[in-house]
């Protein structure tokens, strides 16, 4: 006697499980990072890392487009890394799917200052010029020689941007 046995697979597309999958971070430069992403469905997704503005990212002192796999790990974490990224499921069965994670690097000020003398006449107005990058952002002001905070008024007028990379100018009257 024989019996048949009938097995029935159903498609299932990918779905990403949120509490095996890593959320935004913000780490410390210089840190070991690792990010993971877990999904199901059937036939078992296919899971890649790759950067949200499409950028190719280093890993292991290459540059990559996509990373394949649960996990992404990067060593030694720099600013450069700081991007938001997608980890995204596939397994054939539309639609595939993605979870947005934002990476952002804690490093301290860098500054940069673009000409570093500057000469007028009495009278003239002049330019001073100051660049400064770090997450999160750093506050920045000008002194006198003598320590004392320069307030921004009648002869002094600050330009700051808000991004961790920041420019700001002194322009000054001499009068």
């Amino acid at each position: 006697m024989w019996f048949e046995r009938n097995a029935f697979y159903f498609s299932v597309p990918p779905m990403i499980l949120e509490q095996y999958t890593s959320n935004d971070m913000v780490v410390r430069e210089g840190s070991n990072v690792t990010l993971n992403c877990k999904a199901k469905g059937y036939p078992e997704p296919y899971i890649m890392w790759r950067r949200e503005d499409g950028s190719e990212m280093s890993i292991g002192g290459e540059n990559v487009a996509v990373v394949d796999g649960e996990v992404l790990s990067i060593v030694k974490v720099s600013r450069l890394h700081m991007a938001a990224y997608l980890c995204v499921a596939s397994n054939g069965v539309p639609p595939s799917v993605s979870k947005k994670l934002e990476l952002r690097v804690q490093f301290p000020p860098m500054l940069s200052i673009p000409n570093q003398l500057e000469g007028a006449y009495t009278g003239q107005d002049v330019t001073l010029e100051c660049h400064t990058e770090a997450y999160p952002a750093s506050i920045n002001y000008w002194t006198t020689d003598r320590g004392d905070m320069i307030i921004s008024g009648r002869k002094v007028k600050f330009f700051p941007h808000k991004t961790f990379s920041t420019g700001f100018k002194l322009p000054t009257s001499t009068t």
